[in-house]
């Protein structure tokens, strides 16, 4: 059966929507990283400085390691939202689906018109009522500089620091394969602008609390090696996580660490949940082994080389079954 093919909604298209909009809500995927925290941000000061009004509102807290980023102090977390708010449109930045939003986010606003959905994942299934899905960009903060450029909107200085977090964190420093030349000319750009490179880097990378330099080494301590060294993978159960007294994003870039290895090929992080859901975060070093398909298997989604899952617990067992089918792969068997 051939794959479904989607339109993609153009940035004019989507302009045309939000200039008659007053009120609007930037929302984005649970566990919001770099690239979700800092594309939102630069929009919605794009958007304020049009005149609008904007509500940001996420259903977890921006990671302590973002908070240096002017515009942080916007969001709002969903379960603080005592009345819904009423919004003439949304617009969720970096979710590849409704659902990794989260019930309390949607349940924030009201009467909110339509839907616009920006991403660049390859599972996203354009849930939106306008969608615009690059899944050539290396992050949504790239689409979002080509959205407010074209447009001819303002960056702002607070805007023009939260895109080069976003991007910079989601290629990995300007790393991964999927960072393009548009990408060094945006971040090329945003250092014109008056951007600190020096500083943001310092901030993002060189800024980490004491106790996830534990929490790695804990999970270091019990590495699991598999395939001849191919495959590697670190579990971080709840009891660890409160051992070290974990915060959101803790966690952020630890799957970097194992992913270095030079006979790695695929690298897992598997998270208990409290829920207890495990939280799979997959990587991998070359379009042959997809990791995409593999958490599509266990009902998640994402990139060839990165992608993740939520997988039914407890943490050993989702493990194993996990990383049997990444064997399967790594020996040809699927």
């Amino acid at each position: 059966m051939a794959e479904a093919t989607h339109h993609t909604d153009s940035f004019a298209q989507i302009a045309n929507a939000i200039t008659p909009a007053n009120t609007l809500g930037i929302i984005t995927h649970r566990r919001p990283d770099g690239d979700a925290i800092g594309s939102s941000i630069a929009l919605a000061e794009a958007l304020k400085e049009i005149g609008k009004t904007v509500h940001l509102v996420n259903e977890d807290e921006v990671p302590d390691t973002l908070r240096f980023l002017t515009g942080t102090e916007s969001f709002h977390a969903a379960r603080e939202i005592e009345t819904p708010i009423p919004v003439d449109l949304i617009v969720v930045l970096d979710a590849a689906g409704h659902d990794r939003v989260g019930d309390g986010t949607w349940a924030a606003f009201r009467n909110h018109g339509p839907v616009i959905n920006i991403d660049h994942h390859v599972s996203n299934n354009h849930y939106g009522d306008l969608n615009h899905v690059d899944t050539a960009s290396p992050a949504t903060g790239q689409i979002v500089f080509d959205l407010i450029t074209a447009s001819g909107w303002s960056l702002t200085s607070a805007g023009r620091d939260a895109l080069f977090a976003a991007i910079s964190t989601d290629t990995g420093s300007f790393r991964f394969p999927s960072t393009g030349a548009a990408t060094y000319r945006i971040a090329a750009d945003l250092v014109d602008r008056g951007l600190d490179v020096g500083h943001i880097s310092q901030q993002l990378y060189e800024s980490y609390p004491m106790r996830r330099l534990l929490l790695l080494r804990d999970l270091l301590q019990d590495m699991d090696i598999r395939e001849g060294g191919r495959v590697v993978a670190v579990k971080l159960t709840l009891e660890m996580a409160e051992s070290v007294g974990m915060r959101p994003g803790d966690t952020e870039g630890l799957i970097d660490v194992i992913r270095s290895i030079d006979s790695v090929i695929v690298a897992v992080f598997f998270e208990e949940m409290s829920d207890g859901k495990i939280r799979v975060s997959s990587r991998s070093k070359t379009p042959g082994i997809d990791v995409g398909r593999v958490c599509a298997v266990f009902g998640g989604g994402g990139h060839q080389l990165a992608a993740g899952a939520r997988m039914k617990g407890p943490l050993e067992e989702a493990a194993e079954r996990f990383l049997t089918e990444v064997a399967k792969r790594i020996n040809g068997i699927n």
